[in-house]
């Protein structure tokens, strides 16, 4: 999430409030009016860094529990996490302050929290058995401890860590230094993760069996099905938006069993910090693909120096098929390809229900100088039509059909795809290998549709739909 400009806060320091007084007015009476979303956090954050007072305690409560996560519109699934969303809330404190995190067992077993990459004493680490008792259901524990030393940290369950984990039990812990080396226009925070779709809450908890390819992987380990980015997949996950000449920090951490080799294109960027611990500047490598492990974290660096819209996704094609792949997006700029049709600087969605509705009004009319991957211009036809879905393109790409035709969309390609037009007039959801969708077309117009798990990528369609002359015949 962007940070709020410094020169925000420089003007009402300019009116006579010290730094001191805006961060306890910030914070409340206490200190420690901080909410677990980090709300009113972030005012403190973009401060310059303190030089005066002493370290503050910070107050957080996180309940662990079960709920339905949407990975994308369409695509939803039980999660276990903390306070209803997944990755967990973003802690943020400052280098030296006082933590103080209530965690609040709502789950159906028992569970723990370790506090990856900080140095505290071994009853607050988290280890169940080595270090603490696992905390029970409806039972309550609270770890305390100085937040130290400075960096990209996170937390995560390490109870049952191998199903836990990958359920959602993670979140971001951010320790920022209280002299911070530079100031950055934004800042954004990647969590890394798969999807195990045979690894549900009932699995987690001892009341199913594992799915049947889980149990064909050796030593116990989980397939991942779904690649994402701070729980999310495809258009879902938010562009890094930025404008020219800004600074910006990417904060990578892998929460993941995979490793996914991160690319952006268009831009390199400078690595700051591994691990939260920050680099020498002698000993800064400038890359444009990073291989992050699991538990590791990366602080990138980059400068926009090239507008336009770029994308950013693991370079495991796969990974990025199945949703690890987002965009940089500079201000006021759109894709250059036919994507700028449908492109939004928010997270993609295509307005309209999951349900077609029969004699819907056309899309607008495709911009006529639209590339397509692959054209076959059919005949007009007056019967059912079929258009295969093959990972990355639909075939044909351009239709021309009679009035009253149905549609016929089938995957026959190893990824989930989807139909959604432009204007929201038909969406057919999520389409798995072997699946299909059809809707009967009655409006003459021309329709442009996508695959919303593959758009970005040029899985972009459209139909034109031709008038008859009432007798089932078309009209020339």
């Amino acid at each position: 999430m962007p940070l709020p400009r410094i020169e925000d806060f420089t003007r009402v320091l300019s009116k006579g409030l010290s730094r001191r007084a805006l961060v306890r007015g910030t914070l409340g009476s206490g200190g420690a009016a901080v909410t677990a979303a980090g709300l009113s956090q972030a005012a403190v954050d973009a401060l310059p860094a303190l030089d005066e007072g002493e370290p503050v305690l910070r107050e957080f409560v996180l309940t662990a529990s079960e709920f339905a996560w949407e990975l994308m519109p369409g695509t939803t699934v039980r999660a276990w996490g903390y306070n209803n969303q997944v990755p967990g809330p973003e802690l943020r404190v400052r280098e030296g302050d006082r933590v103080r995190v209530e965690l609040r067992n709502a789950l159906p077993v028992p569970t723990t929290i370790h506090w990856h990459g900080v140095h505290l004493s071994p009853e607050m680490d988290g280890p169940a058995g080595l270090n603490q008792a696992p905390v029970e259901p409806g039972q309550e524990f609270v770890y305390e401890f100085v937040a130290t030393p400075a960096g990209s940290r996170w937390y995560h369950s390490h109870a049952d860590p191998a199903l836990q984990i990958p359920l959602g039990l993670y979140g971001p812990l951010i320790v920022e230094p209280r002299q911070p080396p530079k100031v950055y226009d934004r800042e954004y925070t990647w969590m890394l993760g798969e999807w195990d779709l045979e690894l549900t809450p009932e699995v987690a908890a001892g009341l199913a069996e594992r799915g049947p390819r889980d149990h064909l992987l050796r030593g116990g380990e989980l397939g991942g099905d779904l690649f994402l980015v701070n729980g999310r997949m495809h258009g879902a996950i938010p562009p890094i938006r930025l404008a020219e000449g800004e600074r910006i920090l990417l904060r990578l951490m892998h929460a993941g069993h995979l490793v996914h080799p991160i690319h952006t294109h268009g831009h390199s960027f400078t690595i700051v910090a591994t691990d939260g611990n920050p680099v020498p500047e002698l000993a800064r490598l400038t890359k444009d693909t990073i291989l992050v492990g699991p538990a590791e974290r990366y602080d990138l660096e980059f400068v926009g120096a090239n507008p336009g819209v770029w994308m950013v996704h693991c370079h495991i094609e796969h990974h990025m098929a199945n949703g690890m792949m987002s965009v940089i997006a500079y201000d006021g700029y759109a894709p250059t390809g036919p994507a700028a049709a449908f492109f939004t600087a928010e997270p993609i969605s295509i307005a309209g229900s999951h349900e077609h509705t029969p004699g819907a009004q056309p899309a607008p009319e495709a911009p006529a100088s639209a590339p397509s991957v692959f054209t076959m211009e059919a005949q007009a036809m007056e019967h059912d039509v079929e258009i295969t879905m093959v990972d990355d393109r639909f075939e044909p790409t351009t239709l021309t059909i009679a009035a009253g035709t149905t549609v016929i969309w089938v995957n026959k390609g190893h990824d989930w795809h989807s139909v959604a037009a432009f204007d929201g007039s038909f969406e057919s959801g999520r389409i798995g290998p072997g699946e299909r969708f059809s809707t009967r077309l009655e409006q003459p117009g021309n329709y442009q549709y996508l695959c919303k798990h593959h758009g970005l990528q040029g899985m972009i369609g459209q139909l034109t739909v031709i008038p008859t002359d009432g007798g089932g015949r078309t009209e020339n």
